[in-house]
């Protein structure tokens, strides 16, 4: 396979040292985004950042405390859907009862189930190794999309480049990765079913797509693919329509031994609100998009990937559907995709990025195998092709710990061979952290307490550095119990301060964070009421009296 892989490119016709250059940026490409997704590993959680766990979601039956190993937990935020397919991917079978409490409409998601069961043998029944092969499913599936999209976008000039790049930063693809979806694995196989039937292998083609049906359930609108290359040829339209009934069998028969097994469940047949009337959703987002950029509150990236995702999804949409191509297994392929964005419903279109620029992928590798070469078509390649610009925005940085603590006499604490931490934990009304390219905090919602976990028997004697700001000008205290530590007038401009001598008992303490002012709501567009904006805090000191170190408890 890798010798196929390097043929390919070394028989791109052109100039050597444009076709080099080209070659290059490819590999560029896939370095950044290994680099980035290398970014996100942590030797306690491993690459589970991906997965989109969220604390939210726990509250509802926590999966993960039973797992063996620790998990990235995305604080004040209900997560995405990855963690419902990891789920999903540790019991294929859904025998245990509590699924139907930790999986956002289990009947709707277990659908979906081709993901799962592949993470699941390839973790041969373990549950590391299965929630670390889910993740690496769509890196795995990004790479080897790569690959097989070189059959028609070698690296040997800007206007075949232009198409590779499109599809594989775009921000559709790389939200997949970057959230453990099943859009990029099902993009893969469509281009892999396309690349068969191109080759005269049309079983094979028939195969995979009706196991592509099995990752998600549009992905049998591909079966357009069947159709005669002339649609009058009446005599090859029974083939045809076998094949398609093959696609549909393996999800439909499953869909059917879902409705069986929970029958008992209400919420069955999940996810009709993603369908709409023809265009209502879409103008609806339109409007939205223009009220928003009336406002300054939206960060500028947000504001810029919602109306990228509109122009490129309408200009791959437009081209497919008014260039009638029926001849092309291209365009037979994909044209039912870009028929479906005319009906996607308002839970796709929300968000930013959107749901649809993942769900339509396939839409984008029909536009680009279709879209003629030459400079007259340059503008509406760039434009369907325009949210690959976005694409770094989707990888949000990684918020490291906004506090540090040091004891200067810890190593004289051993419980068991192991140095005790002091820790802090940050409750409602704190919101998530956040992190910018050059700042990261958290702010408050209102009063609110920092919880410091002691583990020492005896008092820790310590000193306070912190640097604060305020959503608007206000004055802020510091209390511990009725004890006011530190106040100060606060504004938009962050401010150091300093206290010393402050006493944390064993065990649990809190600090209230509280100003003289009621939290201001974020803005129209966040639902988030801000106080005091957190940047950092310091805790140095020592462990007071005679030590004794907590022992740890029985069993």
């Amino acid at each position: 396979m890798f010798q196929r892989f390097l043929s390919r490119l070394r028989s791109s016709r052109g100039p050597r040292t444009t076709r080099w250059t080209w070659v290059a940026v490819y590999v560029a490409v896939v370095a950044w985004m290994l680099f980035k997704l290398a970014g996100y590993y942590s030797p306690e959680t491993g690459m589970t950042y991906f997965l989109g766990v969220g604390e939210d979601a726990l509250a509802k039956r926590d999966w993960t405390k039973d797992l063996g190993f620790k998990v990235f937990v995305h604080d004040r935020s209900f997560g995405y859907d990855g963690q419902f397919y990891a789920q999903l991917a540790l019991d294929p079978g859904m025998e245990n009862e509590g699924l139907a409490k930790s999986v956002d409409n289990l009947p709707y998601r277990a659908r979906r189930i081709l993901l799962p069961v592949v993470a699941y043998v390839l973790g041969a029944g373990r549950p590391e190794w299965i929630i670390t092969a889910y993740v690496m499913i769509n890196v795995v599936c990004w790479l080897a999309l790569g690959g097989v999209l070189l059959r028609w976008f070698p690296p040997k000039n800007f206007d075949r480049a232009i198409r590779w790049l499109g599809v594989m930063l775009s921000v559709g693809a790389c939200f997949s990765v970057y959230s453990s979806l099943v859009d990029g694995p099902s993009l893969l196989l469509f281009a892999v079913a396309l690349k068969w039937w191109e080759q005269g292998r049309p079983w094979r083609a028939t195969a995979l797509l009706a196991v592509a049906g099995l990752a998600k359930e549009t992905n049998i609108l591909g079966s357009g693919l069947f159709a005669p290359d002339q649609w009058r040829s009446w005599k090859d339209w029974p083939l045809a329509i076998a094949r398609v009934v093959l696609v549909a069998a393996p999800l439909g028969l499953w869909i059917l031994l879902l409705r069986w097994r929970f029958a008992d469940m209400a919420q069955y047949g999940g996810g009709t609100d993603n369908f709409d009337l023809p265009l209502r959703a879409m103008v609806t987002r339109v409007g939205e998009l223009l009220d928003v950029a009336s406002s300054t509150d939206l960060p500028w990236y947000l504001l810029g990937v919602g109306f990228a995702s509109i122009i490129s999804l309408v200009v791959q949409a437009g081209f497919l559907l008014l260039r009638w191509k029926w001849s092309q297994p291209a365009w037979r392929l994909t044209v039912p995709i870009a028929a479906l964005t005319l009906v996607m419903g308002a839970a796709n279109w929300a968000g930013y990025p959107g749901g649809v620029t993942r769900s339509l992928l396939p839409m984008l590798l029909g536009f680009n195998l279709l879209v003629p070469q030459g400079k007259r078509w340059l503008p509406v390649l760039i434009l369907g092709n325009l949210t690959m610009f976005f694409s770094p925005g989707v990888f949000k940085p990684l918020p490291d710990s906004l506090y540090s603590v040091r004891i200067s006499n810890e190593a004289q604490a051993m419980i068991e061979g192991e140095t005790p931490e002091l820790r802090l934990d940050f409750p409602p009304p704190w919101h998530a952290a956040e992190r910018s390219d050059t700042h990261q905090w958290r702010w408050t919602g209102g009063r609110a307490n920092i919880v410091i976990h002691n583990p020492y028997d005896q008092p820790v004697e310590v000193t306070l550095a912190g640097e604060w700001a305020a959503f608007t000008d206000r004055q802020a205290r510091l209390r511990q119990s009725d004890r006011i530590l530190w106040q100060e007038q606060l504004g938009i401009t962050p401010r150091r301060w300093r206290i010393g001598n402050v006493r944390l008992p064993p065990g649990e303490s809190h600090l209230t964070v509280e100003s003289d002012a009621p939290a201001q709501p974020a803005s129209l567009y966040d639902e988030r009421s801000l106080d005091i904006r957190f940047f950092s805090l310091s805790i140095q000191g020592r462990t007071v009296g005679e030590h004794q170190p907590v022992q740890p408890p029985n069993g």
